[in-house]
């Protein structure tokens, strides 16, 4: 079978390889290639609720992020460390956790985020 090379044809050609070649450039990777493999183990503070004997602090990360049952977790804004609390529920998306301690001055708040404490043996 001949191909013909009509004008046509050549620019229906270079039409395509541009586009091809433009994607490949531009091309975006899939979030999960640029994500860790290993869990964050912190998550952000959805929002506080006030119960009658404690403040219940419900976060947006659960299972998903390591965080576990009995976990202590240190709270922070930016650099600034709010307090710590100690995980009482955890779902694969979300859990909550009672105020174990919090820095003077300072309340836990929205936005804010909770790391898992970890121990270091030197």
């Amino acid at each position: 079978m001949q191909f013909k090379h009509t004008p046509l044809t050549l620019a229906t050609l270079l039409l395509f390889g541009a586009m091809f070649a433009g994607s490949a450039v531009h091309g975006e990777a899939p979030a999960f290639v640029k994500e860790s493999l290993y869990s964050p183990n912190a998550a952000t503070v959805a929002k506080v609720t006030p119960m009658l004997s404690a403040d219940v602090v419900i976060l947006d990360g659960g299972l998903e992020q390591g965080i576990r049952l009995g976990m202590v977790c240190r709270v922070t804004r930016g650099l600034q460390s709010v307090g710590e609390l100690i995980i009482i529920e955890s779902r694969s998306d979300q859990s909550a956790g009672l105020i174990l301690e919090l820095v003077k001055d300072f309340t836990i708040q929205a936005g804010d985020i909770a790391r898992i404490k970890t121990i270091q043996n030197s």
